[in-house]
């Protein structure tokens, strides 16, 4: 006889069923909306930075085109929808996946308790969708000011390294403040006192921040380099919706790992197998 695995990948893919009613719809809105935003646009991005097809007149547009949120343009509001659904799908999935670890059974769909700390996961959604949009703007900023010391290339590189460094750092951020979430949910600690909490019991495990900071840049290139592989077709738009569904189920899964590990207790949602 031994344990289940404890790790958050072994217990996504252990309730990964139960998860995705939740997550599917999800992860399908969100691919619909890459779809309608040009899924490759990084790509294609650095690609016309290369070939020269960027001048001084378009370069200021084509970056926000091709980097920043302001892309969304006329359909904005597939954006926000996709922003509102996301952070219910994320509600349920933290009140499904608290229950399970705390007595043991996972409840189908927990609307009145997702509903009660929806405002809290929708403000959490926002900051970290607005550091990232802001880290991207300022790397727009130095990219424009730069623009006429360099060759395409080069710039691109520039651009490349720039939003790259962004999103690790964003990524490091999240990796500190992973625990913040369930200490004010679970815990009912205050929000600053849950942050500050988290940063300090995340701050001893620094490999797996790191691991944090350096799995979404590296999940996201992967994603890109697909779907450009895979844009004359409709699976570019399957890409993005597979990646989705393993993002918005895997997020909360390493969260309440992570938070049993410190400071949850035991957990209840682990039972004994037998060897083969």
């Amino acid at each position: 006889m031994r344990y289940q695995n404890k790790s958050s990948i072994a217990y996504m893919f252990r309730n990964f069923l139960k998860l995705a009613y939740v997550t599917l719809p999800t992860a399908l809105l969100m691919a619909f909306a890459a779809y309608l935003y040009k899924p490759t646009c990084e790509i294609d991005l650095f690609v016309k930075l290369i070939g020269g097809k960027i001048t001084a007149d378009n370069y200021l547009t084509e970056l926000l085109n091709g980097l920043s949120l302001l892309r969304y343009g006329k359909f904005w509001w597939v954006f926000v929808i996709s922003v509102v659904v996301l952070a219910f799908a994320e509600c349920l999935a933290v009140v499904k996946i608290d229950r399970h670890m705390r007595v043991g059974q996972m409840p189908v769909l927990p609307m009145k308790r997702a509903f009660g700390i929806y405002p809290l996961m929708l403000v959490y959604v926002l900051c970290f969708i607005a550091a990232f949009e802001l880290g991207t703007l300022v790397a727009i900023g130095i990219s424009f000011l730069i623009r006429f010391l360099a060759n395409g290339t080069a710039i691109a590189s520039v651009v490349l390294g720039l939003t790259l460094a962004v999103r690790i750092f964003i990524s490091y951020v999240f990796g500190l403040l992973a625990v913040s979430f369930p200490l004010k949910y679970s815990e009912n600690y205050r929000f600053n006192r849950a942050m500050s909490y988290s940063a300090r019991v995340m701050f001893r495990k620094k490999r797996v921040v790191w691991g944090v900071a350096l799995l979404y840049p590296l999940c996201r290139l992967i994603t890109l380099g697909l779907a450009y592989l895979l844009k004359p077709y409709i699976l570019d738009t399957l890409v993005y919706a597979v990646a989705f569904m393993l993002a918005v189920s895997y997020v909360p899964c390493f969260v309440y790992k992570q938070y049993y590990d410190e400071v949850g207790g035991e957990r209840r949602d682990v039972g004994q197998i037998m060897f083969g």
